[in-house]
């Protein structure tokens, strides 16, 4: 004979399954803040093991909780010296992919460009590229100023401080 399921004493399974999820703690912004550290440093000695694994300690990252109000997700951010910056997250699509980017200073000095960093070799030839200059990007067609290219330094500063 066939048994026939039947509903929990609680409720339906979506019910209880309400109830767990209203009762599960969301993460703390200081644990946010480590989840971002932890898989900054991870993707960096993962995927470039032989540049940034090398020169970028697990304690050189700073962490940023989400901020879900811009859809955005946790954060950390490593400096590299010379003004350039490290960003690294991790996508919201449905493959929820580390996305680093390599922000570097122009050479105008009023705002950095933004590099997305696709792998090892894709860093290698984006150094090779800014060696000349010290590190600093260049526009083309830049004739340096406020107007140039890039975002401007005051933008980066104040999103970094409202993340915090």
């Amino acid at each position: 004979m066939t048994e026939t399921l039947t509903p929990p004493a609680t409720g339906s399974p979506l019910a209880v399954l309400f109830d767990i999820v209203a009762t599960t703690a969301r993460l703390t912004l200081e644990e946010e803040r480590d989840g971002a550290e932890t898989a900054a440093a991870d993707h960096v000695y993962a995927a470039y093991p032989d540049t940034l694994g090398v020169v970028v300690d697990h304690d050189a990252w700073t962490g940023y909780p989400a901020l879900r109000d811009h859809a955005l997700q946790p954060s950390a951010v490593a400096h590299l010296g010379g003004g350039l910056w490290l960003h690294h997250t991790i996508t919201t699509d449905a493959d929820y992919r580390d996305v680093l980017t390599l922000l570097v200073p122009c050479t105008c000095r009023y705002g950095y460009v933004p590099s997305l960093l696709e792998d090892e070799s894709d860093l290698q030839e984006l150094l090779q590229e800014l060696r000349p200059t010290a590190g600093h990007a260049v526009h083309s067609g830049d004739t340096g100023g406020p107007y140039c290219a890039s975002t401007p330094a005051a933008a980066v500063a104040e999103e970094v401080s409202w993340l915090r």
